[in-house]
């Protein structure tokens, strides 16, 4: 029997964000801010956000786990480390990159002739913007 840690979702979600997509988020202590999709971790349905939910971690000072040249042991210095921690993908919203606004994703189909050119790519869902997200791919 294998073990699931509690809380997460069976299988991998797919996320509609990816990494180095501009978000706005949209609930909790950093609401209203934006800021940029550092990584994305689909199989706990969690992204990282550059600046924003940070936490605090308090680390001791430690000897490094190999001699520096003299032959001395370095100390690494602990102390109060600030970082991004993950949150929830349903608490931020992609941002259009061409009207600016939160928008919710929509999936659209480009079309050709050729094998790999059928592919799909992220729509802004804006009645009034309804344009392309993802970067317009060449053909091969």
């Amino acid at each position: 029997m294998t073990y699931k840690k509690p809380g997460l979702p069976d299988k991998p979600v797919k996320l509609k964000v990816k990494a180095g997509d501009t978000v706005k988020i949209i609930t909790g202590k950093d609401k209203g801010h934006t800021g940029i999709v550092l990584t994305a971790i689909p199989k706990e349905n969690k992204v990282v956000v550059q600046g924003l939910n940070m936490m605090i971690k308090h680390e001791k000072d430690r000897q490094a786990r190999k001699a520096n040249s003299t032959g001395a042991n370095t100390v690494i210095k602990g102390g109060r480390i600030e970082k991004e921690a993950p949150l929830n993908a349903s608490k931020v919203m992609l941002v259009c990159t061409a009207c600016g606004r939160p928008t919710r994703v929509g999936y659209a189909y480009r079309e050709g002739t050729e094998k790999l050119s059928r592919r799909k790519y992220r729509v802004c869902k804006h009645s009034d913007c309804g344009k392309e997200i993802d970067s317009p791919q060449a053909t091969v």
